[in-house]
């Protein structure tokens, strides 16, 4: 890798991290598309694995206490595990152009999602009845691009949980996402072990993000926060749909 690259890459980990850090939310939707620019969405997804994993893993015993109206999982994770490995099997037989065309449709999707911010609320008995569907497609986006936040975190969002058992909710669903996911990339080959240290390694810039990330969430506002990543997330939608149709 060239060291514009390198540098590239390191700062779109610790900018992953610092959105991580300042909202508790984000990393994967901020460093997938930035890696998948420079190295490709099969790399940059195997890369994060271990990143996501043992972020979740943090944020679920830190929220642990919480899980109370988070029974909706029971319905949603099965059809999810299902979904990520189906998504997983499309990141092995499509073509790169094609997955980088994917991945920019899902960021400008949730960028879309994000600023038209709509006001539904979904009550119980509905997010039951829904959630198999959620999981099944969310699992499919989280295997082929990584990112399965416009359906999973908009439907979440719309139930209107409070705040602590939305982070809990968020994270055992991506921790099983996610941890599903590692086994089929080391499966298909495509989390090899020289990947997987470079997962390692990336947890440095990311963990410096969330410290830096954490400090600033208590000096600057949510919303600045907000705009800045959708900033960042057009313009790596944008390279990675240049990416896709100029191949």
């Amino acid at each position: 890798m060239e060291l514009e690259s390198a540098v590239m890459v390191t700062l779109g980990l610790m900018l992953g991290g610092f959105v991580k850090g300042a909202t508790g939310l984000g990393l994967p939707l901020v460093t997938i598309p930035v890696l998948a620019a420079f190295l490709g969405v099969q790399h940059a997804i195997a890369i994060m694995m271990v990143s996501l994993v043992m972020t979740n893993i943090w944020q679920l015993w830190k929220f642990h206490a919480y899980r109370e109206g988070s029974g909706f999982l029971k319905a949603l994770l099965p059809t999810g595990f299902v979904g990520v490995i189906i998504g997983t099997w499309a990141l092995t037989a499509l073509p790169a152009t094609t997955l980088s065309l994917l991945l920019a449709v899902m960021v400008v999707l949730y960028i879309g999602l994000s600023l038209a911010r709509p006001e539904m609320r979904i009550p119980p008995d509905s997010a039951w009845r829904w959630s198999p569907a959620v999981g099944f497609f969310g699992g499919i986006l989280q295997g082929a691009t990584g990112i399965a936040a416009p359906i999973t975190v908009t439907f979440i969002h719309a139930m209107r949980l409070a705040r602590e058992t939305f982070v809990f909710t968020l994270s055992a669903m991506f921790l099983a996402f996610t941890g599903t996911q590692s086994v089929a990339l080391a499966v298909t080959g495509i989390l090899t072990f020289e990947r997987f240290l470079q997962g390692w390694l990336a947890l440095l810039p990311i963990a410096l993000g969330m410290v830096i990330g954490h400090w600033a969430g208590k000096k600057f506002s949510r919303k600045a926060f907000e705009r800045l990543i959708l900033i960042i997330l057009a313009l790596m939608a944008a390279r990675l749909l240049y990416s896709g149709l100029v191949g």
